[in-house]
């Protein structure tokens, strides 16, 4: 059994770059709206935004989706090609970490999941408001210095495209559904 409908999976594998640069953002837009459907009290909703801070400009989108007017799900895309820069997976792994914080006080469920994105390689957050950190928690060893790599590439273990990544992403949507389907 195919992992995604071929529509879904073609978003990603066949894109027009004389069209847009990066069509990544708009398939995760229709992932994410067939996971959590527009006819349900899902709402995706996009931001896209476009940082100059670097010597080469990075576009990035973050979608967080809302059950009714709550957040329970936090996806950060980043670029396939910056993955292999520890900078870059600091600063996505930060953006996810303080927008979950800002967000999870609002989350209605017993945990606000998150994913961050390089391309379609996956690496999975969580947090709770009982909890003291948002979860994996960061290799941070004592007396570490600047060079140490505290967002290490396997955090982000597995491919959307592939069956593992698949299964684990509808994994982590279908507990939130569920618990969202309990909260009346």
């Amino acid at each position: 059994m195919a992992a995604w409908s071929s529509d879904i999976k073609n978003g990603f594998i066949s894109t027009r770059p004389e069209l847009e640069p990066d069509f990544t953002p708009a398939a995760y837009n229709k992932l994410l709206n067939n996971l959590f459907p527009v006819n349900t009290p899902f709402t995706v909703f996009p931001n896209v935004h476009l940082h100059q801070q670097s010597s080469v400009p990075d576009t990035r989108a973050t979608f967080t989706v809302y059950y009714g007017k709550s957040p329970v799900f936090l996806l950060d895309i980043n670029a396939y090609s910056s993955l292999p820069r520890i900078s870059s997976r600091e600063a996505a792994d930060g953006r996810i970490r303080r927008h979950m914080r800002d967000l999870l006080p609002y989350c209605p469920l017993p945990a606000l999941h998150g994913v961050s994105v390089f391309g379609t390689r996956m690496a999975f957050y969580k947090a709770g408001p009982a909890w003291s950190n948002v979860l994996p928690a960061r290799t941070c060893t004592e007396g570490a210095g600047e060079l140490e790599d505290t967002t290490p590439v396997d955090w982000w273990d597995c491919d959307l495209l592939e069956d593992d990544g698949a299964i684990r992403l509808k994994e982590v949507v279908n507990r939130i559904r569920n618990e969202c389907d309990n909260l009346s």
